[in-house]
């Protein structure tokens, strides 16, 4: 039986980028507390393509050249889906088995299971905001 990889990459980079394309249209003087990939977006990816997509591969190709700040906001962000993948693979592995990984099919998988989803899995998952 084959293992259905659960890949954290998507939801890191959703949550790092924020509100994605907005991010790369700001251009703060100092990065707040809540973005700090902000300024090094504006800074590194004027140019990059609308969308979470653009900015994340502009991110991705630029990683040598973020900020501290960001750098250590990226490492925080992969340590928490980190452990939300491995409190959801049992999850993942019960519910989503039949899911084709990729284009973000397992995650949708997983908000449509969302109340059958175990504790561990719900408590370690990114709540969403309001916004």
């Amino acid at each position: 039986m084959r293992r259905p990889v659960f890949s954290p990459a998507p939801l890191v980079l959703l949550a790092v980028l924020g509100a994605g394309a907005a991010l790369a249209q700001e251009t703060p003087s100092t990065p707040s507390p809540q973005r700090p990939c902000a300024a090094d977006v504006a800074r590194l990816c004027p140019q990059a393509q609308p969308g979470r997509a653009g900015v994340r591969a502009c991110l991705q190709q630029n990683a040598d050249q973020l900020s501290a700040e960001c750098k250590a906001h990226v490492d925080q962000v992969r340590q928490k889906f980190q452990a939300a993948r491995e409190a959801c693979q049992p999850d993942v592995a019960r519910l989503c088995a039949d899911v084709k990984p990729g284009g973000r099919r397992i995650a949708a998988c997983l908000r449509e299971h969302g109340s059958e989803l175990s504790e561990a899995c719900q408590s370690a998952l990114p709540q969403k905001n309001g916004s």
